[in-house]
């Protein structure tokens, strides 16, 4: 995927609306988290790539929904906060698709912490994280795991893509 190294990737906004299509019509009776995380990457990947494609993708769902609020026929669009200060990177692993799935889970387990005013942020509420791919599941856990001992109620994985990897039968 371009993403990760071009964060003007033109199929960046066609993937990031269809999400949000397809976000609106998952939830359908059930409250859409209002807050979203990106999942936050280690500073020095961070430092190294320059952006944050998880951020990127969470700018352009939150431009989606407004823009669907403002029109008559979407007026139930959810208005997004987005935090990307209430939750941190604290390993910098190595990269995920190198490894297998034991490894993958274990790479990240403790992967992530949260910041001192993420409980009274999180308490009780429904939240989503965004990434771009979504392969054995291992980085999603981790991070739900930390968002959750912080309080959060729930914690939805919003992502652009999901991939098979993760369906063998290993």
């Amino acid at each position: 995927m371009r993403l990760k190294n071009d964060p003007y990737a033109a199929e960046i906004k066609q993937l990031s609306a269809l999400l949000a299509q397809r976000i609106i019509l998952s939830y359908q009776q059930a409250t859409i988290p209002q807050l979203v995380i990106p999942l936050p990457l280690h500073w020095r990947k961070m430092t190294q790539r320059g952006f944050n494609q998880s951020q990127i993708i969470s700018k352009l769902l939150a431009d989606y929904f407004l823009q669907q609020q403002t029109s008559a026929t979407h007026s139930d669009s959810p208005r997004i906060k987005i935090r990307n200060d209430l939750c941190y990177r604290i390993s910098n692993s190595q990269p995920q698709h190198t490894l297998d799935k034991k490894q993958r889970a274990k790479t990240v387990k403790k992967a992530f912490a949260t910041t001192p005013e993420a409980p009274s942020t999180l308490q009780g509420l429904s939240v989503a994280v965004v990434d771009d791919v979504v392969t054995t599941g291992a980085t999603a856990n981790a991070i739900a795991t930390a968002l959750r001992k912080a309080g959060a109620h729930q914690v939805d994985i919003w992502c652009l893509a999901r991939t098979g990897w993760n369906n063998s039968p290993q």
